[in-house]
């Protein structure tokens, strides 16, 4: 399929085409998918980001749908009786250790802040000396572990943390 023909898929067809040929690849499963539809890594990345609520599971290798909590909310009101709850709590019981293997593994995850990939954000090119062993770590990081970001993202994460973690916080008598 080319990149013209994927673009046209509606959010669902786009999702079920790329979790069907990310079955296929046994490894860097992103980088090759990507590669056959005529996408770089970041620009399929950004597509799929931004692909009604679906994100990339990294243990299941494959996206899966995420629901807000206004869904979620509809769900469990939606006839839910004795039978169902029974069902649910099997369902919990025989896949807890999953469950917490997902849940250990999303504590690892890098999320970035929706401020970082706003649109309408304006974007400066600055010139940065740092100490070269860092660089070197951080450049090491960022390709094994967050190989879908672009640097000026990541660069962008730290900054906006060390913002978050030393910024004054205004009390209310000022």
């Amino acid at each position: 399929m080319d990149t013209q023909d994927f673009l046209k898929l509606s959010s669902l067809e786009r999702v079920e085409l790329v979790n069907k040929m990310l079955e296929n690849e046994q490894e860097k499963h992103l980088e090759n998918v990507a590669a056959k539809l005529g996408l770089k890594l970041s620009t399929f990345s950004k597509i799929m980001r931004d692909n009604a609520s679906y994100q990339y599971n990294q243990t299941s290798k494959r996206y899966d749908r995420i629901l807000t909590i206004e869904e979620y909310k509809r769900h469990l009101n939606s006839g839910i009786n004795e039978n169902r709850s029974e069902e649910s709590l099997q369902f919990v019981t025989d896949h807890l250790d999953e469950l917490k293997t997902l849940l250990n593994a999303h504590k690892k995850e890098l999320i970035l802040e929706p401020e970082i990939y706003d649109p309408n954000s304006k974007t400066i090119t600055k010139t940065l000396q740092m100490n070269a062993a860092i660089s070197e770590r951080f450049s090491k990081l960022c390709s094994s572990q967050f190989p879908l970001y672009r640097t000026r993202d990541l660069f962008s994460k730290c900054m906006l943390d060390f913002i978050n973690k030393y910024e004054s916080k205004k009390t209310p008598d000022e």
